[in-house]
C-alpha cells in the first residue's frame, strides 16, 4: 500500500512536484522505511531513509526532520544499534514542536525506554516524568500508567526506593486496561531491594494469579524466579529451590539462554543454603565427603554458567556466576579456588544495595578463609556504613527497618570474627550492625490529604469490627477491606518518606556509651546467638566479659513458655489450674535466671539488649531481678544517647508538660488518670474524652505522657498497632510526620510493648515505634495486665518517678509492690530522671 501510494504521488506530481507533494512523499518514505526493515532488513530501510533525508534537506523543513530522526531512532533501536538510536531520539526531542502533544508523549516514552537499555536512568526518569505529565493532561490513562510506572522503575535504578514506590503506587491508582504483569513484577523487585520481603511475596503471588492459564510463559518464569529470591531471603530454602527449578525449566523450553543461567544460579544458591543449614544443625561445620561433593558440583556448574554468560556477552551475569562459584568452593573448603573466582570479577555495578552486600559477604568470607582477617574486617565495616547510608533520610520506619535484611549474613560473619578476639570486639561488632539501623528517621513530612483519607477510612472499618457485627460474611468483608486499606496506606507511607529533611540524632561512641554506664551506675548484658548457643557480652563494673550461656533452642523454648504462661495467668480465670500455671512460669523463669542473669554476679541495675530468642520477656519474674531496676535497650549506644540530653537522662522538671489521656472501655482509667495528674500537681486537665490530635501533639513535646487506653499489637503489620481513643484508634504510622519528643511515655493498658521480628533481626511495634521516633523512654507491657493491677502499678510508678527516682527504679519498685502479673511492664529504651524542683 505504501509503495502504491508513492507511485500515485509521483504520477500526480508530474515533472515539477510541489512542496505539498514533496512533504507527502517524505512522510510516506519515513513510514515505508520501517516496513522495509521488517520485511527485508536494514539496508533497504536505510535506503528509504536516505531518500527521505534528501527531501528534508531540499525543503529545510524542521517538522519533517524531527519525524525522520524519530523513525531513524526506531529503526536503529530495533536492530540493536542503540547509540545511533539515541542520537536520533535526541534529534527528535530538540524539535518537539514538530509533534502533537500525543506524539510528544510517545517520543518521551520511547526515549525513556531507550535510556533504560543504555543504563542511563537519570535520562529515563526525566523522560518518563515528562511523558506522565503530558499523558495526564491529555487524559491518556494507558500512557500515563506506563510513564508513571517506568518513572518509578528509573528511580529504583538510581537507588531512590521511596520515589520508586511512590511512582509505582501512583500508577496502580490509575484505572487502566494495560496488561499489568510486568508492573507487578517490577514492584516486587523494588520491594525485595527495600527488604520488604513478605510484601514482595504477596505481590508476586497476586501477579501470578492474574496471568492467564495459557501463554505468558516468559512472565510466569520471571515471577517464579523473583519468588525464589524472596524465599531465600526469608530462609525458605525448599520453596526457593522449587521456584527456581520451575523458572529454569520454563526458560529452557523457551530457549532463553541468559534467563536460564539466572534461574540456575538461584537454584544453586538454594542448594548451598540447604547444605549450610544441614551442617549448622549438626554443629560440626563439616560433615564428610557428601557435603563437599554437593558444594563442588555446584561450583562446577557455576563455572560452566560463567562461560555461558561470557559467550552471551553479559558481564554482569558472568560476575554473578563467579560469586556463586566462590561461595560453593568456600563451602567445599577450597578458599584458594574461591579467591581465584573473585579475582576474575569484572565488578560490573548493578546499583543494587542487596547485590553489593552479597558480593561483600562472599569476598569477606574468602579473605577470612585465606587468613586475611584485617582486610575482611575492613570490608565488613564499609558494608555496615553502606547499609546505614542506604537507610538514611527515610521518614518511613517500615523502609528503615526492613532493609536490614540485606546485612544479616555480614553481621553474622562480623560476629564470627569477633568472638575469638574477645568481649571488646564482640561489643563493637554487635553495635556496628545495630547502630546501622538504629537511627532517628527524617521528620517534617508534609501533611498528605490522601494518606489522611485512607487512615480515616481504616479507622472507620476498625470501628465497625469492634462493634457488634453478627454476619460472618460481613466480618470477613470488613477484614479484607482493612487489609486493602493497610496496603494502600503503606504504599503512601513509602511514597511520602523521601520529601523530608534528616532528623538530628546525638552521636555517641562506644567508649562514651560505656562511660555513661559507669556514670548512671548500671551494668549491661547483651544477648546474641552464636553457633547454636545463646551467648552474651556483659559490661559489669566497667569491665567487658564474654559468656557462653546455654543452648539457644532451650532458651527459646523456656522464653516462649514464660510468655504463654504469663498471658494465661493474666487473661484467664484459671481456678484450680492457677497453681500449675504459676508453677510452670516460675520454674521456666528460674532456669532462665540461673543461665542468663546470675552468672554475671552483678548487683547493680541492668541494661538488657535482647535477641529474638529471648525478646519480650517479663524479666521481673526472674528471681534475681525482682525489685531490681532494669531497662530493655535497643543497643548500648542507643541507651547512652537517650541519656545525653541532660544530667544523666533528664529533660524537664517534675510536673512540666504532663499529659494524661484515658481511652474508652478502661473502667479504672479515669481514676488512674486523675491520680497521675494529682501526683505531678499543676491542675492539668484530664484528656477525656480522648482525642488523637491532642495525643499526637503531646507526644511531639518534651514531658511525660501517660496513656490509659486499650491497644492492639498487629503482628503482621506492626505500623498499624494502635491505641483506641474516643475518636478512634491512633496508629503508630501516624506519629511519623511530627516524631516523638516526649521524655517518658507510659502505656498502661494491653500488651503494646510487644514487637514483631522482621527478617534481618529488626523489630517493629507501637512501643518501639515511639522509641525509634525519638522518645527517651517508654513503659509498656509485653502481656495483657488486668485493669486493677495496671492502675495500681502505674499510679505507684508515677509517684516514685515524681519523687526523683529514675524511670527504671520507679518501675522496678512499683512492680515488686504489686501483683506478680505486673512483671509484664518493661522500661524500654533509656532512663528518664526528672530534674529536682
Amino acid at each position: 500500500m505504501l509503495t502504491a501510494a508513492l507511485e500515485q504521488i509521483d504520477r500526480s506530481a508530474g515533472g515539477a512536484p510541489s512542496r505539498e507533494h514533496l512533504e507527502l512523499r517524505c512522510r510516506t518514505l519515513v513510514t515505508l522505511a520501517l516496513t522495509e526493515l521488517m520485511l527485508s532488513g536494514l539496508e533497504p530501510a536505510t535506503t528509504r531513509l536516505k531518500e527521505a533525508e534528501q527531501i528534508v534537506v531540499e525543503l529545510g523543513d524542521d517538522v519533517l526532520r524531527a519525524r525522520l530522526e524519530y523513525q531513524r531512532a526506531n529503526i536503529h533501536g530495533r536492530v540493536g544499534d542503540l547509540a545511533s538510536a539515541w542520537a536520533g531520539l535526541e534529534g527528535a526531542v530538540r524539535r518537539l514542536d514538530a509533534f502533537s502533544e500525543h506524539e510528544q508523549c510517545s517520543v518521551h516514552l520511547s526515549r525513556g525506554m531507550l535510556a533504560f537499555e543504555l543504563l542511563r536512568p537519570r535520562e529515563a526518569l526525566e523522560s518518563f516524568g515528562e511523558a506522565a505529565r503530558l499523558a495526564h493532561a491529555l487524559g491518556g490513562v494507558e500512557q500515563e500508567f506506563m510513564a508513571r510506572h517506568n518513572e518509578g522503575y528509573a528511580a529504583y535504578l538510581l537507588g531512590d526506593l521511596p520515589r520508586s514506590l511512590a511512582g509505582m503506587a501512583r500508577a496502580e491508582e490509575l484505572e487502566s486496561d494495560v496488561f499489568k504483569g510486568p508492573a507487578r513484577l517490577d514492584r516486587a523487585q523494588v520491594l525485595l531491594e527495600a527488604g520488604l520481603v513478605k510484601e514482595a511475596v504477596e505481590a508476586l503471588h497476586a501477579g501470578l494469579a492474574e496471568l492467564d492459564r495459557e501463554g505468558h510463559d516468559q512472565m510466569r518464569a520471571e515471577f517464579e524466579l523473583a519468588l525464589a529470591r524472596a524465599h531465600r531471603l526469608l530462609g525458605r530454602v525448599e520453596l526457593a529451590a522449587s521456584a527456581a527449578a520451575s523458572a529454569r525449566e520454563m526458560y529452557a523450553r523457551m530457549g532463553a539462554k541468559a534467563w536460564t543461567v539466572k534461574a540456575t544460579l538461584v537454584e544453586l544458591l538454594a542448594d548451598l543454603d540447604r547444605e549450610r543449614r544441614r551442617r549448622r544443625d549438626r554443629h560440626d561445620g563439616r560433615d564428610g565427603r557428601d557435603g563437599d561433593d554437593v558444594a563442588l558440583a555446584a561450583a562446577a556448574t557455576a563455572d560452566r554458567l560463567t562461560d555461558a554468560a561470557t559467550q552471551l556477552g553479559d558481564a554482569e551475569l558472568a560476575d554473578n556466576a563467579r560469586v556463586v562459584a566462590a561461595q560453593a568452593l568456600l563451602l567445599a573448603g577450597d578458599p584458594a579456588g574461591a579467591n581465584a573466582r573473585l579475582l576474575g570479577l569484572e565488578r560490573v555495578s548493578t546499583g543494587s544495595l542487596a547485590d553489593e552486600l552479597d558480593s561483600a559477604v562472599v569476598t569477606a568470607m574468602t579473605l577470612v578463609a585465606t587468613g586475611d582477617i584485617s582486610p575482611a574486617r575492613r570490608i565488613l565495616a564499609r558494608a555496615s556504613r553502606r547499609l546505614a547510608a542506604g537507610q538514611q533520610g527515610s521518614a518511613s520506619l517500615d523502609l528503615r527497618t526492613a532493609r536490614a535484611v540485606h546485612g544479616t549474613r555480614l553481621a553474622e560473619l562480623d560476629l564470627e570474627l569477633a568472638v575469638p578476639r574477645g568481649s571488646g570486639a564482640v561489643l563493637e561488632a554487635l553495635e556496628r550492625w545495630r547502630s546501622a539501623t538504629d537511627r532517628l528517621p527524617s521528620l517534617g513530612r508534609p501533611v498528605d490529604d490522601r494518606l489522611a483519607a485512607l487512615t480515616e477510612h481504616l479507622r472507620a472499618v476498625r470501628g465497625q469490627l469492634r462493634g457488634e457485627v453478627a454476619d460472618s460474611d460481613q466480618v470477613r468483608e470488613l477484614h479484607d477491606q482493612a487489609s486493602r486499606l493497610e496496603r494502600q496506606i503503606r504504599d503512601r507511607d513509602w511514597a511520602l518518606s523521601r520529601s523530608v529533611d534528616a532528623a538530628g540524632a546525638v552521636h555517641v561512641g562506644l567508649r562514651e556509651a560505656r562511660e555513661h554506664l559507669r556514670r548512671v551506675d548500671r551494668d549491661l548484658v547483651w544477648f546474641f546467638r552464636h553457633r547454636g548457643r545463646l551467648c552474651a557480652v556483659g559490661v559489669i563494673g566497667g569491665r567487658a566479659t564474654l559468656r557462653d550461656l546455654m543452648p539457644v533452642d532451650r532458651a527459646a523454648e523456656l522464653a516462649q513458655r514464660v510468655r504463654v504462661d504469663l498471658r494465661a495467668a493474666a487473661t484467664h480465670h484459671l481456678g484450680p489450674l492457677a497453681g500449675a500455671v504459676w508453677s510452670s512460669l516460675r520454674s521456666s523463669a528460674a532456669e532462665l535466671d540461673e543461665a542468663l542473669v546470675r552468672p554475671w554476679r552483678s548487683d547493680r541495675g541492668l541494661v538488657v539488649v535482647t535477641c529474638p530468642e529471648v525478646s519480650a520477656l517479663p524479666w521481673a519474674v526472674f528471681p534475681s531481678m525482682r525489685g531490681r531496676p532494669f531497662t530493655v535497650a535497643l543497643s548500648l549506644t542507643s541507651f547512652a544517647r537517650r541519656g545525653s540530653g541532660g544530667d544523666d537522662g533528664t529533660r524537664g522538671a517534675p510536673g512540666s508538660g504532663v499529659h494524661v489521656t484515658v481511652g474508652p472501655g478502661v473502667p479504672r482509667g479515669p481514676a488512674e488518670g486523675r491520680a497521675v495528674l494529682a501526683t505531678w500537681g499543676g491542675g492539668r486537665p484530664l484528656a477525656e474524652p480522648s482525642r488523637r490530635e491532642e495525643l499526637v501533639a503531646a507526644l511531639a513535646r518534651p514531658g511525660v505522657v501517660h496513656v490509659a487506653a486499650h491497644g492492639t499489637h498487629q503482628a503482621e503489620s506492626p505500623l498499624f498497632s494502635s491505641l483506641v481513643l474516643h475518636d478512634g484508634p491512633v496508629f503508630a504510622h501516624e506519629l511519623q510526620p511530627t516524631g516523638v519528643r516526649a521524655d517518658h511515655v507510659v502505656l498502661s493498658a494491653c500488651d503494646v510493648g510487644l514487637a514483631s521480628a522482621r527478617p534481618g533481626h529488626e523489630s517493629l511495634g507501637l512501643a518501639l515505634s515511639l522509641l525509634s521516633l525519638g522518645a527517651r523512654s517508654v513503659v509498656a507491657a509485653v502481656a495483657p495486665v488486668p485493669d486493677d493491677v495496671a492502675a495500681t502499678t502505674m499510679t505507684r510508678h508515677h509517684r516514685l518517678l515524681a519523687s526523683g527516682l529514675a524511670s527504671d527504679e520507679a518501675l522496678a519498685r512499683a512492680v515488686a509492690e504489686t501483683d506478680d502479673v505486673a512483671a509484664a511492664f518493661l522500661d524500654l529504651g533509656g532512663r528518664h530522671v526528672p530534674v529536682a524542683p
